[in-house]
């Protein structure tokens, strides 16, 4: 991926990612942390590419940090993260790949299908395993922070 190519993906990613907030109805005063959170699942992603050959690990690095910065601004923000992670990750979503994998089943081109079939679950289990990652983690966390209240005898 040439530089050109890597701005026009973060630059288009970030654009997305807050047309996208404005779509999803995100309150007003949390549009530009969901667009930050683009902005960065998008270069970390371009990075993931430019040294990753693998599309599970370009997509799952990525989901690992915009699940984080999620996290981390739903306790800034006193908001839930879910509105926070689904902007920063719809940059990531294989739109394109899901066009064509549908393409060539339609069309009866059953080599191509399968290969981009596959590619394209690759993609959706990065980003999902990313997400459950952290998710996790962070349940963990809370538990462990507020474990008297969750043990009811």
């Amino acid at each position: 991926m040439t530089l050109n190519q890597a701005l026009i993906t973060v630059l288009a990613g970030t654009v997305g990612t807050c047309g996208f907030s404005l779509l999803f109805r995100i309150n007003k005063k949390h549009v530009a942390f969901a667009t930050i959170g683009g902005f960065i699942t998008c270069v970390v992603y371009v990075i993931c590419c430019r040294y990753i050959d693998d599309v599970f690990f370009q997509n799952f690095i990525p989901a690992l940090v915009a699940t984080a910065y999620s996290e981390v601004m739903a306790r800034v923000t006193k908001s839930p993260a879910t509105p926070y992670i689904i902007c920063s990750i719809i940059a990531l979503v294989p739109g394109g790949k899901l066009y064509y994998t549908m393409y060539y089943f339609v069309s009866g081109s059953y080599p191509e299908f399968r290969v981009t079939v596959l590619e394209t679950l690759k993609i959706a289990a990065g980003i999902a395993v990313g997400i459950i990652i952290i998710s996790v983690i962070i349940h963990q966390i809370n538990y462990s922070k507020f474990k008297q209240i969750y043990d009811v005898d």
